[in-house]
């Protein structure tokens, strides 16, 4: 009987399971390539000429960004001269009556799923023309990409640097090949990270945080070394995702390949991250936070503010039960003296109100926040831009 059940768990292995996939769901060993996704991602990579209506490209830097001056034929989307997103165009420095935020952060603060009019920057400004709001979101950008972005780019005048952070990337900010934290990705790309100094071994860099560089010079590189598998290796040293979890009967077993996909997936859950206070994807987030604030400061930034941003199951959590197991980043942040704008509740109370009305509009597209929660984030931005004096009281 156990004869037969190996030899039914290996044919399942090479029938069933013979993509490495349940749905839509890659299961581990997690190799270089899952999806034709990711494929086609690759052909454009190896071109080293993005088309011509795509937003983002290879960034030696910061492993990928937008592009200056980059627009899609059906208008959704366009990207400023100096790469922050939206149809305006600014001026290097506001004027006098105007109080003006650089915003960085991931796909949530590009506004990933809505047109330039509808991401929560644009809104802030239509809610009040004494507002700027210059967004510099990049999608899939873990904080530690979002911090580079910031240095490199600067302030651009701004008043408020704000940091965008979504829960979820915590998981990105100890990862560097991103397929390793996220297996559905459709972009598998390599990104810089930063460790913390005592951790790190050939890490560059001074203080708290050493940054540990992509290595790739080209996306025409990047794409070789994904195609024939060595980007793994390349990419080991300081990756947090790879070999969690461990599968010592790699591909050959079905049943050990389900196992290993439902450890794999519970290792990455976002609130498991962050109640691990010594775990190093926590005190690594943190101090990417400070770092941030620090920086912004040495600029000239006036206050420096950290927005708390839910995806979907993460607020639906919440209004089920109440609970918001991030509430000891919030105390920390209090601690720290960090300003900060946890907007869960605020969000989950327009939800409810909206179901109340018996309103057809939600709140998300589909795993991104939609006009009508954008407008929520812009309404709470204005109101704690208000209630510290930045912008006057109507």
């Amino acid at each position: 009987m156990l004869a037969v059940l190996v030899v039914i768990d290996l044919v399942l292995a090479r029938t069933w399971l013979a993509d490495g996939r349940i749905g839509k769901r890659p299961l581990p060993p997690f190799g270089a390539l899952s999806s034709d996704g990711q494929r086609a991602a690759l052909a454009r990579l190896e071109l080293d000429e993005p088309a011509s209506d795509a937003l983002t490209g290879f960034d030696r830097e910061l492993g990928w960004c937008v592009r200056p001056n980059a627009s899609r034929a059906d208008g959704a989307f366009r990207i400023g001269p100096f790469g922050a997103r939206g149809a305006r165009d600014y001026a290097p420095t506001p004027p006098p009556y105007v109080v003006r935020l650089a915003c960085f952060g991931d796909s949530f603060t590009f506004g990933d799923e809505v047109k330039d009019e509808w991401t929560y920057e644009a809104l802030l400004e239509s809610l009040d023309p004494r507002v700027q709001a210059l967004n510099f979101g990049v999608p899939a950008y873990g904080t530690d990409q979002a911090l580079l972005r910031f240095e490199r780019e600067g302030l651009h005048g701004a008043h408020v640097a704000v940091l965008g952070l979504l829960l979820e990337n915590i998981g990105r900010n100890v990862n560097r090949y991103r397929t390793l934290w996220t297996p559905r990705t459709e972009t598998p790309l390599a990104k810089p990270r930063f460790v913390l100094a005592s951790d790190a071994k050939d890490a560059t860099g001074g203080g708290e945080l050493a940054l540990v560089p992509q290595p790739f010079a080209t996306g025409r590189e990047l794409a070789a070394a994904v195609r024939d598998g060595s980007i793994l290796e390349r990419l080991a040293e300081h990756e947090y995702w790879r070999g969690k979890p461990e599968l010592p009967t790699g591909e050959w077993s079905a049943l050990g390949r389900i196992v290993g996909g439902v450890l794999a997936y519970r290792e990455r859950s976002p609130e498991r991250l962050w109640l691990d206070r010594d775990g190093e994807p926590r005190r690594v987030t943190l101090a990417l936070v400070e770092r941030f604030r620090e920086h912004a400061l040495s600029l000239g930034a006036k206050r420096v503010l950290v927005l708390v941003l839910p995806m979907k199951e993460e607020l639906a959590e919440f209004r089920a039960s109440g609970r918001a197991y991030w509430s000891e980043l919030v105390d920390e942040f209090e601690q720290r003296g960090l300003d900060h704008l946890d907007l869960v509740p605020a969000l989950a109370a327009e939800e409810l109100r909206l179901e109340a009305d018996g309103a057809p509009q939600t709140l998300y597209v589909a795993s991104h926040l939609s006009s009508v929660g954008n407008l929520v984030v812009a309404r709470e931005l204005l109101a704690w831009l208000v209630a510290r004096g930045l912008v006057p009281a109507r």
